[in-house]
């Protein structure tokens, strides 16, 4: 067990979910023996209504006030599906209250919030084995799972280079019907820069390695296009330097008039290739013929599909079908049911203080070079 992580007490967990983003993780708690989901938070009375019957929790254990959840429910832990500037605020009042929690994406909105995350979350560690983690769902698409275990088996040989893409039409959350602007206005497209870049970032990153980081980011912008009302480019680009060695290409575009949303992914190393399927194509596809002894006669895709037996076994369980129906390419079931298991077991969770903010960081660096034409600007360690 590593040393200052708490084992639950008699195998069990208490948990509150926070904000109606958090139903999604109600399929991955269930899932897992000894969890339980004893309350609910959210601000608007009709999702909090239907938070607490998605989660099957009464309403006398549903709140409307986060600090009165925490003081009356008294969860071990808390799952919060919050808009981006509440997750900081709400993450450091549990972490300070004793509480492990998951908590949804970015990490932060600013660098300063970084710091004051990350100075709470490894205090909390230090003082009562309480963990922090962030609900990155990407990275448990079982696609990309895949993908990163095949990179850590060395079959991609040294991974130089990739791209994630996160391309989706989301113009109508920008407003509610009256035309009052919500959260998204602000956080998301309210400036420029990659400001929801972690589902891009996130999955690729660790093809480098487990503890790979963005030591530079440039990013430049397309020009707003969509909705002038709004400063954010139509699409953005940033490119991340990896530290050591290594390019990624990360494109955000929320505001272009296309259709359904679509993730992008590709992996580059010396021995192999990674290549997600194109919007309306089928199949990802890889090829590994450079670990053949005579790679000239192996330049051929495959599919991705054919080294399915590499996935890690508590993916291949029984869990796996309620997973596939659960949301994001089962990513949001498989948040929540390894959060929990490592929690009840004792381990580290698999995307601590550290590895959020790697992801969130380079993201939140971008809006500083974008404003200063693409300079590429260093990346702090916090």
């Amino acid at each position: 067990m590593a040393s200052g992580i708490r084992v639950q007490t008699q195998g069990t967990l208490s948990v509150a979910l926070v904000g109606k983003r958090a139903g999604a993780f109600v399929a991955g708690f269930r899932a897992v023996p000894g969890v339980r989901i004893v309350a609910v938070c959210e601000a608007d009375p009709a999702a909090r209504a239907a938070l607490a019957a998605r989660a099957g929790v009464a309403g006398a254990d549903a709140y409307a006030d986060f600090n009165d959840l925490l003081r009356r429910a008294r969860p071990e832990a808390v799952a919060i599906g919050t808009p981006m500037h509440l997750h900081v605020p709400q993450s450091v009042a549990a972490l300070v209250d004793g509480r492990h929690v998951l908590c949804e994406v970015t990490a932060a909105v600013d660098l300063d919030e970084c710091r004051t995350l990350a100075a709470a979350a490894r205090r909390a560690a230090r003082a009562g084995g309480v963990q922090y983690m962030m609900a990155e769902n990407a990275n448990y698409r079982s696609d990309l799972v895949l993908v990163r275990t095949l990179a850590q088996a060395g079959l991609f040989g040294r991974v130089y280079f990739a791209e994630g893409e996160y391309i989706h039409d989301v113009k109508h959350l920008h407003r509610t019907a009256d035309g009052t602007p919500t959260w998204r206005a602000t956080w998301q497209v309210g400036k420029r820069g990659a400001t929801y870049a972690t589902h891009s970032l996130g999955p690729v990153l660790e093809c480098f390695g487990p503890e790979a980081r963005v030591a530079m980011v440039s990013c430049h912008g397309s020009g707003v296009w969509s909705d002038p009302s709004l400063p954010h480019d139509d699409t953005c680009l940033m490119t991340c330097h990896v530290e050591g060695g290594g390019l990624i290409k990360v494109r955000l575009d929320m505001m272009s008039n296309r259709p359904h949303e679509m993730s992008w992914y590709a992996v580059q190393g010396t021995k192999g290739a990674y290549e997600a399927a194109r919007a309306g194509a089928s199949g990802a596809v890889a090829w590994f013929g450079a670990n053949a002894p005579d790679p000239r006669n192996e330049r051929r895709w495959g599919r991705l599909a054919d080294h399915e037996d590499a996935l890690p076994d508590w993916m291949r369980g029984p869990a796996a079908e309620q997973a596939r129906a659960a949301g994001h390419g089962g990513g949001d079931f498989w948040v929540a049911h390894q959060f929990a298991t490592a929690i009840l077991e004792g381990r580290p969770v698999p995307i601590g203080i550290d590895r959020a903010l790697a992801y969130t960081v380079p993201g939140l660096v971008s809006e500083a070079s974008i404003a200063a034409g693409g300079m590429p600007l260093p990346v702090p360690v916090i």
